[in-house]
């Protein structure tokens, strides 16, 4: 019998072009269609046949190791594409500080300290340990 979270990823339609993608990461300038498919490849442990036979549209149903495999590494680039995100704004919060601090740190100090407690949190969700 299979579970619900199989029913469901069944019934879904997947973009696996999309997919693909996200896996890959973004397209270089250095890359060929072949080196950037082959990274997905490489990062997803599937054969870069499967990769192109469904990156292309000659196959649009995978045995379940191959999707499953893709989709797990498509989840986990969006996942560190996101802490990326997440420090950036940690980082913008603590250079605004230090231009508040550069400007008048007796008279901003109730900002500073806003903008570095916000800065401490962002980083504090986005370590490793903290994935939930």
């Amino acid at each position: 019998m299979l579970s619900d979270q199989v029913k469901k990823m069944m019934s879904q339609v997947i973009d696996w072009k999309t997919e693909i993608g996200v896996v890959a990461g973004p397209f270089l300038p250095s890359d060929t269609k072949q080196s950037w498919l082959a990274r997905a490849s490489r990062k997803c442990s599937v054969s870069l046949r499967h990769i192109q036979s469904l990156y292309y549209g000659h196959a649009n149903d995978p045995k379940f190791s191959v999707a499953s495999n893709i989709l797990s590494a498509a989840d986990q680039a969006r996942i560190e594409e996101a802490r990326r995100d997440v420090e950036k704004v940690a980082g913008f919060y603590r250079n605004y500080a230090q231009r508040l601090e550069a400007i008048d740190a007796d008279f901003h100090s109730e900002q500073i300290n806003a903008m570095l407690s916000e800065a401490r949190a962002f980083s504090k969700r986005n370590s490793p340990g903290n994935q939930g």
